[in-house]
């Protein structure tokens, strides 16, 4: 390994050098996406800031483009590490408050990552790969649904919930948090004032438009 891959993968202890050299590449991007739009970015500019000589890029990615992707992909799947952290168990608090948490989570994941797609909106070739990329296995619309889907199912089994058409309430659940979502990064709305919506939207959901 040359001095300056050395240098680049220093610190990743037990790590095999080349998935710790991948991973300080992705680790650059990541922070390059942070500061700079992404049309700015260069293979030239990740190598020095990696410390790596240029052609190091291509011994682990395509290209430059196929490590921006990278780089955007991991940030997403962080997000949807804290949305799975966030949400309640079944059975625990109230039905009302847990789905109010539930709804805050996922608010918290669409309005983190609403941003990233419109970063991408000046390379629409590199938009349309994040976003076929985030409806394949490991992600999918299904890793936003699914547990929301599992709670719904676990509180009808006990008790908590009437007999509903899940899908239903899920879409009437997720439906008005995408849309806040856009609010927030369209609008410019604070997050704490969107958010203070959705006890009111699930409420509503829970008892219904009728008069008692």
């Amino acid at each position: 390994m040359s001095p300056r891959r050395a240098k680049a993968t220093q610190g990743r202890v037990g790590d095999d050098p080349a998935t710790a050299l991948r991973g300080h590449l992705i680790d650059t991007a990541e922070r390059l996406l942070a500061e700079h739009q992404v049309g700015q970015i260069t293979t030239r500019q990740i190598a020095r800031a990696a410390g790596v000589s240029d052609g190091v890029l291509y011994n682990y990615f395509a290209d430059k483009n196929d490590l921006l992707v990278a780089a955007l992909l991991r940030r997403y799947g962080q997000l949807l590490g804290r949305y799975d952290a966030r949400l309640p168990e079944a059975g625990t608090a109230t039905v009302e408050a847990n789905l109010v948490a539930y709804a805050e989570a996922a608010l918290e994941l669409v309005a983190q990552a609403l941003p990233i797609a419109a970063g991408l909106m000046t390379e629409p070739h590199l938009l349309h790969r994040f976003v076929a990329d985030i409806h394949r296995e490991p992600f999918g619309p299904q890793r936003l649904r699914e547990p929301l889907a599992a709670y719904l199912a676990a509180e009808q089994r006990l008790g908590r919930l009437a007999d509903v058409p899940l899908e239903a309430a899920i879409t009437l659940i997720l439906g008005p948090v995408i849309m806040l979502g856009f609010t927030e990064l369209v609008g410019g709305q604070p997050r704490e004032v969107v958010s203070t919506q959705l006890p009111a939207i699930v409420r509503t959901l829970l008892t219904g438009l009728n008069p008692s």
